[in-house]
């Protein structure tokens, strides 16, 4: 029993965790949550992939949803955008 704790223990602190962060610095300037795509792009750059997906509001409603990937001083960024603006971003080491 003690080595199936260990073993979680130790599984948990080695995993990489995204944190929900409120801006991104690029080489330009900040982008932040409610900036646009456009922004986002001129700040950023072109992102390292994308996908398509629903996501759904506090109240069950569904909205379409792309996330963009980029990778930046060594930190990977995942930015998701809902009706053209930035809706969330994520940090993950």
């Amino acid at each position: 029993m003690k080595k199936v704790i260990l073993a979680m223990l130790l599984a948990v602190c080695s995993s990489a965790y995204a944190v929900s962060v409120d801006s991104v610095r690029g080489s330009f300037g900040f982008v932040e949550r409610g900036n646009s795509y456009g922004k986002m792009i001129d700040v950023l750059g072109n992102p390292e992939s994308s996908y398509s997906h629903i996501i759904h509001d506090h109240k069950g409603w569904p909205h379409k949803a792309i996330t963009y990937t980029y990778s930046l001083n060594n930190s990977r960024y995942e930015i998701t955008l809902v009706d053209g603006a930035i809706y969330s971003i994520n940090w993950e080491r």
